[in-house]
């Protein structure tokens, strides 16, 4: 009983450091998605610069096409990884606190099961120890009695 307390104690550990490894995920994920909002406000705002300076060649207009493109791929990359990588970590540590609130029911279910079964253990070795002194008792007895009766047969006979 207590290796599979041991076993159920490892499993409760082990959902833990996952719990624990999914929340560092999802703070990666968020840390990355607060960088491609930076760098798409960052690049807006270099576009933004370059309108500004109230320059209108051909090269600056590229150049604003190409910082608001930059800035447009960004931002569709942090709502990518917002809509389905945050949500899928979320859903993962969900599922793992879950799992660990079950197998920490399951301990305490056996701790309890055990405790009790130790219990029992204890009351049956009482209960056998009595009934061994009762057989002891019952023996001495007999023998006492077969001593007395075999002296009584010797007197009889002799």
């Amino acid at each position: 009983m207590a290796k599979r307390e041991q076993v159920v104690a490892e499993a409760v550990e082990e959902t833990v450091r996952s719990i624990a490894q999914a929340e560092t995920d999802y703070e990666q994920i968020m840390v990355e998605i607060q960088n491609y909002c930076q760098q798409a406000k960052d690049l807006r705002e270099q576009a933004a610069m370059l309108i500004r300076l109230g320059r209108t060649d051909s090269q600056a207009g590229a150049e604003i096409r190409q910082l608001i493109t930059q800035a447009e791929r960004l931002e569709m990359l942090a709502n990518r990884k917002d809509e389905y990588s945050r949500l899928e970590a979320l859903q993962r540590i969900d599922d793992l606190q879950r799992e660990a609130s079950a197998l920490r029911k399951s301990v305490q279910h056996n701790q309890t099961i055990l405790t009790r079964q130790q219990k029992e253990l204890e009351e049956a070795r009482e209960e056998a120890v009595t009934m061994v002194q009762r057989a002891e008792e019952r023996v001495q007895e007999t023998e006492q009695l077969l001593a007395y009766e075999m002296a009584k047969l010797a007197e009889l006979e002799g």
